[in-house]
């Protein structure tokens, strides 16, 4: 989030303007600058140096929750955001790995017992919830003319940056940075795409993720206003995009598709002209359903948490070549390499590798997985692919350490157009050293004789593409994490019951 300082620069022009808005209401620069200094006042007063080195929270977005992050960073205390949708049992294990001195938690997501479950020995609890804001606001305003005095006595830690992974598949990794690179990134895409604070943000993504953060971070220092959207919320979903002044948004491919579904069933107006898409495979089918309802306004990224955002399909590339992920942007590369770690050539498939000023340094356990190519160092990706001559990336799998050049993405492309299919993912595991492909679909059908002939179709569809082992698996619906990712852990235990 923004600094104090930063907020108020901005509140000189705009202080009366609306700064955010949630289900709660609208909140200007002023106001949220007032909540802001009585966190950071109460901060340093309740809390000693060794209780204030760090911080984590357990939260969904709220206008609460961005005051805190405001004065967390304001006193120069690293505060980590960690996935609400875990289970209590992966929560306790990353706390007690990352040790906050701090844990600021939304009570109303726990119950009393998981609450005490993830009260870690030693670790002070704060709820972001208004139970209690009446306390803090009131230390905060009766000792508001302190607020300079505390704030210069606190001095500021070395840049650490923390950021975890997603966690879809097993327990999220800590990825660690011991330089920003923010003031870089945020540059290129506001000049690269002409945005000023006229350009109101819908945050729908997590501010425990890094794209979420990231981009209300970049908007919200550009004065722009931050609009917050409950994902499962489809009435402030319809509402923020036709009634409040929201130009850009960031999504995942998911929640473009329910945009899309959502226009399909209302007339609904909207004022956006940037809509960033990542964080897991966008679909063909569903990038041209989305041009169609809402305009070219449409750019997809890659990359990945250790890596952060490498390569930017924009609007025109998208319409030319629907089946890239885009291209790298300045300052990254990207090369395929074979099974020797060896680069490839163009049209050749292997796994992904990235450069970039935006590599983590390296994992909290102090392992650095990345290797030398000529003076440049590389991180690995999950992901399979390669590169035409004109240096697009396509992408086939996401097989990690399974090696398996089966094109899955082109499987549930041709699995994604049958009739009756609402959604579908793959996920390749090994079972006894062979690789299977395993699907899981959700589907309107419900005729059973109907339904035989499309399980039938679907297998047709992976036969054809070369893939041998191969098993489909009707669900009811598809888990996705809050940041869009699909559960595969989830798909394979779902896998494993059936």
């Amino acid at each position: 989030m923004i600094t104090l300082s930063r907020m108020t620069e901005i509140a000189a022009l705009r202080g009366n303007q609306t700064c955010i808005t949630d289900n709660n209401g609208q909140y200007t620069w002023n106001e949220i600058i007032r909540q802001t200094e009585s966190r950071i006042v109460f901060l340093r007063r309740t809390f000693s140096e060794e209780q204030l080195r760090s911080v984590c929270y357990v939260s969904k977005n709220s206008s609460e929750l961005v005051c805190w992050l405001a004065a967390f960073i304001t006193l120069g205390i690293p505060a980590n955001g960690l996935d609400y949708s875990l289970s209590v049992k992966t929560l306790n294990t990353l706390l007690g790995r990352i040790k906050p001195g701090l844990l600021l938690v939304s009570f109303d997501l726990f119950t009393g017992d998981e609450l005490s479950y993830l009260n870690i020995a030693g670790t002070n609890i704060l709820d972001v919830d208004a139970s209690a804001d009446q306390v803090i606001d009131s230390i905060g305003e009766r000792h508001l003319p302190e607020l300079n005095c505390l704030q210069l006595t606190r001095t500021p830690s070395p840049y650490r940056g923390l950021s975890l992974t997603s966690g879809t598949s097993s327990i999220p990794k800590i990825a660690l940075r011991y330089q920003s690179f923010d003031t870089r990134r945020f540059a290129w895409f506001t000049e690269k795409f002409g945005f000023n604070n006229a350009d109101g943000f819908m945050l729908i993504l997590p501010l425990y993720h890094a794209a979420g953060n990231g981009w209300a971070r970049m908007f919200m220092g550009l004065g722009a206003s931050l609009h917050l959207v409950d994902q499962e919320d489809e009435q402030a979903f319809v509402r923020t995009l036709s009634q409040e002044c929201v130009k850009a948004t960031v999504m995942t491919p998911n929640l473009v598709a329910r945009m899309t579904g959502l226009a399909a069933r209302i007339n609904l107006s909207h004022h956006l002209r940037w809509v960033l898409v990542g964080g897991s495979y966008f679909p063909v089918k569903s990038k041209h359903a989305a041009c169609t309802a809402f305009g070219n306004i449409f750019c997809e990224y890659y990359g990945c948490t250790e890596t952060g955002v490498n390569v930017l399909s924009e609007p025109d590339d998208m319409q030319v070549c629907p089946e890239s992920v885009g291209r790298p942007f300045d300052g990254n590369r990207v090369i395929i390499l074979d099974e020797n770690n060896e680069p490839r050539k163009s049209g050749d498939k292997g796994r992904v590798a990235i450069s970039s000023y935006m590599l983590m340094d390296e994992y909290s356990d102090g392992s650095r997985p990345f290797i030398m190519i000529g003076d440049e160092r590389y991180f690995l990706m999950a992901d399979y692919g390669y590169l035409d001559d004109s240096g697009r990336l396509f992408l086939m799998n996401r097989n990690g350490e399974i090696h398996s050049n089966h094109d899955i993405y082109l499987i549930e492309e041709k699995i994604r157009l049958l009739p009756c299919i609402r959604d579908v993912a793959l996920v390749t595991v090994q079972l006894q050293g062979v690789n299977h492909v395993k699907c899981i679909f959700s589907t309107c059908q419900s005729n059973k004789q109907k339904f035989m002939r499309l399980i039938e179709k679907i297998n047709e569809q992976a036969f054809t593409t070369g893939v041998i082992n191969f098993s489909a698996h009707p669900v009811d619906k598809i888990p996705y994490s809050p940041s869009g990712k699909v559960r595969f852990s989830e798909i394979v235990q779902i896998l494993d019951a059936a």
